[in-house]
């Protein structure tokens, strides 16, 4: 945030003014700092910037936690158990809020439309990356700075997330209109899309929809909305939106970098995600797990101690390369199901949920009522997996019926705010007076005894 750049700039002053008294050592390159660049780089330069940050927050520490908690994966050893436990700090996602508000975030994503405002697709490519950062805010603290964010004011206040969720729609109607309006786009510069303008397109209506589903505890209506947008969404599985990841040194997928470089061991596969593929015989079971020492795909109640006995991530999931999907075609199909369930559709519920089961094989499944909500759930489960995505699902359903780690009696459901942020922002609330649920999830009389 800009708070952040100007305490730079205040603490290089007493450098500057004695640099003044003297021409001694100035001139050409040495009145040149290059960690403090006067100009903002070039577009394209902004552009992977702040789309690499937003790669790294939605695979690395943030994701971790969540897929903990939503029992996708465990923590098996050291401050892994803890945190699956439910035992973690303030400070504990301090980072995931820095690639939000800092350089590579929102900063970045809005310097970047300043220099691209006359070429429409890369200006709405720039605004949409801009609502995809603050989705992250808004979906795991709630109440956010965005209105001040971008302004001379030091210690900006927090928005109230419905308001932010209603100000990124409108983000993300300016990108649609801006993407539809031609131009150059971010070209090569682009690893997911290569400046596809229909896919960005596509992919705009799916963020739309996605964000629509957050909203509708608290807005019925949201879920018809939901439906309209799912149905200009991704529509096929090329236009996924992925992570992607060269493999080389500093290019590497994060959860290669934590699982196998950095602390194997730490996080092994969930029970319940691997009983419930299991018990489905469902055929993406060897594409995310490995076999155990056994030769079987066992999961780990949270909370367990490491051992062999646990099934790692496939050799597929914690390749330095996989290209991590994190807005797909199967995520579109499955927001069209549920909202077309919720606005009293059945009849498109279940072909939207048999269709995306359908791109994997997996027979079609006869259901309604609240059968049909729980077999898209779970398939929304299954097919979300290592998606942060997964949390503010169950949130709103509480599908699947997830019990607490052994000894609690609910699970997480928001992250604290950061030490750094309540430390400098006085608008930021003590953790004693922070909330348990954001605004957006209410309290849930069929799952209270879960969340």
């Amino acid at each position: 945030m800009n708070r952040i750049l100007k305490k730079l700039a205040v603490a290089a002053l007493p450098m500057s003014l004695a640099a003044g008294c003297s021409d001694f050592l100035t001139g050409g390159e040495l009145d040149t700092d290059p960690n403090r660049p006067l100009e903002p780089g070039s577009p394209n330069q902004l552009f992977v910037a702040t789309q690499s940050a937003y790669w790294f927050n939605s695979t690395s520490e943030a994701v971790r936690a969540i897929s903990m908690w939503m029992q996708q994966m465990a923590g098996t050893d050291r401050q892994y158990q803890s945190l699956a436990l439910y035992d973690y700090v303030e400070s504990e996602f301090d980072t995931p809020w820095i690639y939000v508000y800092g350089g590579g975030g929102l900063v970045d994503a809005r310097k970047l439309q300043t220099l691209v405002a006359a070429d429409k697709l890369y200006l709405g490519v720039a605004q949409l990356l801009e609502a995809m950062h603050l989705g992250h805010a808004a979906d795991w603290w709630g109440d956010v700075p965005y209105a001040e964010a971008f302004t001379d004011q030091i210690t900006p206040k927090l928005d109230p997330q419905l308001e932010v969720y209603a100000a990124l729609q409108a983000q993300i109607d300016k990108a649609i209109v801006n993407i539809s309006g031609g131009g150059q786009g971010p070209g090569a510069a682009d690893l997911s899309y290569g400046g596809n303008s229909a896919r960005w397109l596509a992919l705009a209506h799916t963020l739309k929809a996605r964000y629509y589903l957050h909203v509708a505890e608290r807005d019925a209506s949201a879920y018809a909305k939901a439906k309209a947008e799912a149905a200009l969404g991704i529509s096929s599985a090329a236009g996924t939106y992925s992570a992607v990841f060269s493999g080389s040194a500093g290019e590497e997928n994060p959860w290669h970098q934590f699982v196998v470089r950095e602390r194997t061991g730490y996080i092994k596969t969930g029970s319940t995600l691997v009983d419930t593929m299991k018990a489905r015989n469902d055929p993406r079971l060897s594409s995310y797990f490995a076999l155990n020492d056994r030769g079987v795909y066992q999961g780990a109640p949270q909370g367990a101690a490491f051992g062999p006995q646990f099934s790692d991530l496939s050799v597929g999931r914690r390749a330095s390369g996989f290209d991590q999907p994190l807005v797909s075609f199967e995520e579109n199909l499955l927001i069209w199901a549920e909202a077309a369930y919720r606005t009293g559709d059945e009849a498109t519920a279940l072909q939207k949920l048999n269709q995306e089961r359908a791109l994997y094989g997996i027979a079609p499944v006869v259901a309604a009522g609240p059968e049909l909500l729980r077999q898209i759930m779970t398939e929304k489960y299954i097919a979300l997996f290592q998606n942060a995505e997964v949390w503010s699902d169950w949130k709103r359903t509480c599908l699947p019926a997830l019990t607490p780690a052994a000894g609690f009696s609910i699970i997480p459901a928001r992250f604290y705010y950061p030490t750094s942020e309540r430390q400098t922002n006085p608008n930021v609330p003590v953790l004693s007076g922070q909330p348990l649920r954001n605004p957006n999830d209410p309290a849930n009389p069929g799952c209270d005894s879960q969340n």
